[in-house]
């Protein structure tokens, strides 16, 4: 490498280290000025609720999700259960009308899925809703006690749109899993601190709200249900562009937080991963698609630092460095996050994360855009959820 092409290459990294150091930076501020507590209900001015789930061949996991609702602080009255079974070859429908069967005094509807995956069984749901607040979670998801209620709370509280809420991967019993909810973390503060500051970038399907009315009038503008993934992201990218970025917050409440399992092989983790990535393409918010790049980029920077420095070993100081900087920008919002999630024991695994994770970030963001041509190609989207 001569010294001309050497310098293009280091102004290159030095452009997107920039870059990245701002947006975490950004994210990290907005997440340090949101204040966590407990939205108490107005009780002169209750709402009802329509909780949506889709569920597919979740036999192992709906009834505690089932239970978790049972068990909810929130007056039974006021809100309902609408559950879409989409297409489950296992005993999901069995274990839902047991349930129902067994427990009158809650308002539980079991939905026969008209259309394939996620996003159709959401929509038929949200059609078939009758309250004001819908808030949704996944099948696998368990519920805090006061789940409901500290979301109604919030709503009444700030009158938003849409509301975002944490979700915390459990259990973290190995090293892979671990690092499945570091990581986990480190995107749900970003979240937080992305829609704090007015620029929200990301959600998660699986814990979030937002207004009847608004939602079926957004999804008017949808484009994407045709894609099998990303029923969360877009449909933040159209109340962004409907109803502005400060009608969408973040409510920071352990109260509000719900648990998911982690994946138990490598293989499903990138499979996840790569289903993520395979939607990028389709984001038309230029705030969404400027992150993705710069964190994608800065990554790749760390690895063909790495790479180069097999050429040029002056480059193993620069790579080095960069690598500890890169934990040092990640160390203030991941520490805020993992302390709120009450999983401060993580932080001895972020430096070996720092180290894996470019590598990671950049194999999943190539393999998901290979793994979208091809099926783009074939005529045949995956319906996983």
């Amino acid at each position: 490498m001569n010294l001309e092409l050497l310098q293009v290459f280091l102004n290159i990294v030095l452009i997107f280290t920039a870059l990245y150091l701002i947006c975490i930076a950004a994210f990290t501020f907005g997440l340090f000025n949101l204040k966590e507590r407990f939205h108490s209900v107005n009780k002169n001015n209750l709402i009802k609720v329509s909780v949506l789930i889709a569920a597919r061949n979740e036999e192992k996991n709906i009834e505690k999700l089932l239970e978790s609702l049972k068990k909810q602080s929130f007056p039974k009255e006021l809100f309902e259960v609408i559950i879409v079974n989409d297409h489950s070859t296992d005993n999901t429908d069995e274990i839902i009308n047991d349930f129902i069967n067994k427990n009158k005094e809650l308002d539980v509807k079991l939905l026969k899925a008209e259309k394939k995956g996620k996003k159709h069984a959401i929509s038929q749901a949200l059609h078939t809703a009758i309250n004001e607040l819908i808030i949704v979670t996944d099948a696998d998801c368990v519920l805090n006690d006061l789940w409901i209620e500290s979301i109604v709370g919030f709503y009444q509280e700030e009158k938003c749109k849409m509301i975002l809420a944490p979700v915390l991967l459990s259990p973290a019993e190995n090293l892979f899993e671990k690092m499945q909810v570091l990581e986990h973390l480190s995107l749900i503060g970003s979240t937080a601190g992305s829609a704090s500051i007015g620029f929200p970038v990301m959600c998660n399907g699986a814990n979030m709200a937002y207004e009847r009315k608004a939602a079926l009038e957004v999804e008017k503008f949808r484009k994407d249900f045709d894609i099998p993934s990303g029923d969360d992201m877009f449909l933040l990218e159209q109340f962004v562009k409907r109803y502005g970025h400060n009608n969408v917050k973040f409510l920071l409440s352990k109260s509000a937080v719900v648990k998911t399992k982690t994946c138990k092989t490598i293989k499903d983790f990138f499979r996840q991963r790569r289903r993520w990535v395979s939607k990028t393409k389709s984001y038309t918010s230029w705030k969404v698609i400027v992150t993705a790049l710069i964190v994608l980029f800065f990554n790749l920077s760390i690895i063909s630092l790495l790479v180069s420095a097999f050429f040029v070993p002056a480059l193993w100081s620069i790579y080095i460095l960069l690598t500890l900087l890169k934990f040092f920008i990640d160390f203030p919002l991941l520490k805020n996050i993992t302390n709120f999630m009450n999983q401060g024991s993580l932080l001895k695994w972020v430096l070996p994360l720092e180290i894996i994770y470019p590598f990671y970030a950049v194999f999943t963001a190539l393999s998901g855009t290979i793994f979208t041509k091809l099926k783009s190609e074939n005529g045949k989207w995956s319906q996983s959820n």
